[in-house]
């Protein structure tokens, strides 16, 4: 079969692995992370909130829409005067909205009360 020689130079050619222990192999290793000292770690230093931005931002939006939307915010500016004279014209319509609906909710009570006499009778 060989000498003693031969087996010693075989043995030094194959890796050298440490002996296994016949429940580690049996099994398969269950716990493949821990939080262990993450929570400690997270509040060192405070788990702080984010801050909101004060203005939106407009990177990657379509420069075209961007270019057109500062225009557009430009054309509303008005003068104290001009402001005055649309909360004017703003009140007047709101007067003129509440009449209708007032006019509009009587008709439909006369309509209402002319139905209800018709089916009584």
């Amino acid at each position: 079969f060989g000498s003693r020689y031969e087996c010693a130079v075989q043995s030094a050619k194959l890796p050298r692995t440490p002996p296994r222990s016949s429940s580690s192999s049996a099994m398969a290793k269950s716990k493949n992370h821990t939080g262990n000292n993450q929570v400690y770690k997270n509040h060192r230093n405070g788990i702080k909130k984010t801050r909101r931005p004060k203005k939106m931002s407009m990177q990657g939006m379509n420069c075209k829409f961007v270019r057109n939307q500062a225009f557009a915010k430009r054309g509303m500016q008005c003068t104290p005067e001009e402001k005055e004279e649309r909360l004017k014209a703003q009140k007047e319509a709101q007067k003129k909205m509440e009449e209708k609906k007032m006019t509009e909710r009587a008709e439909r009570l006369k309509e209402l009360e002319e139905g209800a006499k018709a089916t009584k009778k």
